[in-house]
């Protein structure tokens, strides 16, 4: 089982049932050293499994899911390493809780959201993606989850071909619901450059927005 997984829920996602803070604790009884919390459009449990994450010795990245259409085809977006307090993810969150039904994100939608609230874009690829998908407008691609070891030879080939880095993760939401665990990852070898390449890009994004602010003083 992995130490890292970069897209697990918590019960602020419909369908899943730890809280952050239990998610936190379970993720350290699988022996997670690197998890983000990726709920689907909520970010309000981010400082509570932070919190819990850094007691335990787990480090928790903020994160969140969008569910997007792109010409009928449905595929998520994982933003990470986000500023939560950010008012149209705020705005989000509300009108999620207020309208449980609402209809996906355009792929520009999201982009264009992710990029406001200053974190990196992740495609979780369709299930059937052929070339004219936009994947080169995204920083990374989520090449290692449930997909066959076949397409995660796919997805790489992909994030070469437009410079992206490689990340992965169960998409686990509860223990009674496949992939029954957080952790639940299979990076064939490569979960230590997979952690390594991802930690490096979160660090290097903190340090653009570290820049930005000091230079607009």
């Amino acid at each position: 089982m992995a130490q890292t997984d970069l897209h697990i829920h918590s019960s602020l996602t419909a369908g899943s049932e730890l809280s952050p803070r239990a998610l936190a604790e379970r993720c350290c009884e699988a022996r997670l050293t690197l998890a983000a919390l990726t709920d689907r459009r909520a970010v309000s449990g981010v400082p509570e499994c932070i919190w819990r994450g850094a007691q335990l010795g787990v480090r928790i990245v903020p994160g969140v899911e969008l569910d997007c259409r792109w010409r009928e085809q449905d595929f998520l977006v994982l933003g990470y390493c986000l500023d939560i307090t950010h008012l149209a993810l705020l705005e989000m969150e509300r009108n999620a809780r207020e309208n449980p039904v609402q209809p996906p994100f355009t792929a520009e939608q999201a982009l264009g959201l992710i990029r406001m609230a200053g974190c990196l874009a992740v495609l979780v690829p369709p299930n059937e993606m052929d070339d004219t998908f936009p994947v080169a407008a995204f920083d990374g691609i989520a090449a290692y989850g449930s997909h066959s070891q076949a397409d995660t030879a796919r997805y790489h080939t992909l994030a070469r071909r437009h410079g992206l880095i490689v990340t992965g993760g169960s998409g686990f939401l509860s223990e009674d619901k496949p992939p029954y665990r957080p952790g639940a990852v299979d990076f064939y070898g490569h979960e230590p450059q997979v952690a390594a390449a991802f930690l490096a890009a979160i660090h290097h994004l903190n340090e653009e927005k570290r820049s930005f602010h000091h230079d607009s003083i």
